[in-house]
């Protein structure tokens, strides 16, 4: 029987692809730039494979034993890799600073994501917020989402500086939450290579939001679901 519930946040609970939209156009609209879709998807392209290869290791700062340095770093290089020699690397780090603020502008929900925290809040299981997303939007996101109040504890890779699936961000979540044993939890997220592979080395049980009708082929799934509603089915 499950008494914890880890909710990944970025495309679990919230609509990633969506929000990055939003705040990309503020980007665009703030340095005087045109905005066209081709644009954003080049730039959401470029996000998400930076991340990925963050998570597998194959993206090394000059910054390794600084974390807030090594945070700042990468998300700069987003926009470095995206203008190209256009942009110094303090220009970078601006331009990141403008799209972390508009990243809180809109917050787009999963649909029923409010419904499902507070149906399991009020079944009284313990929830926590794990997310390889950044600390300062993380706090307005959740209250965006209006679960800020349902929530026990949120934990974001920057505090200790790695990210899922890397078992220092378990080590860091599980110091954290207070977490002693593996049974009783239940992880919840959508990302094969970050979520469930984490979720299955570090031996929590796992339920994939598989939004995207994906196939997995490489990990054991304890739950796969295809909205968040399903979870009552569940829980």
């Amino acid at each position: 029987m499950y008494k914890t519930i880890i909710f990944d946040l970025d495309d679990t609970l919230t609509n990633d692809f969506e929000n990055t939209k939003e705040a990309f156009k503020i980007v665009m609209q703030t340095i005087n730039e045109e905005y066209t879709d081709e644009k954003f998807l080049k730039f959401y392209k470029i996000d998400k494979q930076t991340w990925a290869d963050r998570a597998a290791e194959k993206l090394p700062t000059p910054y390794e034993n600084d974390k807030e340095k090594k945070a700042e770093w990468i998300r700069a290089y987003r926009f470095l890799k995206y203008f190209g020699n256009r942009i110094s690397y303090e220009e970078a780090v601006h331009i990141n600073n403008i799209y972390m603020n508009a990243m809180k502008e809109k917050v787009v929900a999963r649909e029923g994501c409010y419904e499902i925290i507070k149906y399991l809040h009020e079944k009284k299981y313990r929830l926590i917020i794990a997310t390889n997303g950044p600390i300062i939007p993380l706090k307005v996101k959740l209250q965006k989402l209006h679960i800020m109040n349902f929530i026990d504890t949120i934990f974001s890779a920057e505090e200790v500086g790695f990210m899922k699936p890397h078992d220092v961000f378990y080590k860091g979540l599980f110091e954290k939450a207070k977490i002693t044993t593996m049974e009783g939890i239940l992880f919840i997220g959508d990302d094969i290579e970050k979520d469930v592979k984490g979720a299955v080395e570090n031996g929590i049980d796992i339920c994939w939001c598989n939004y995207k009708n994906e196939v997995n082929n490489k990990y054991k799934i304890d739950y796969e679901i295809h909205s968040l509603k399903e979870l009552e089915e569940i829980l």
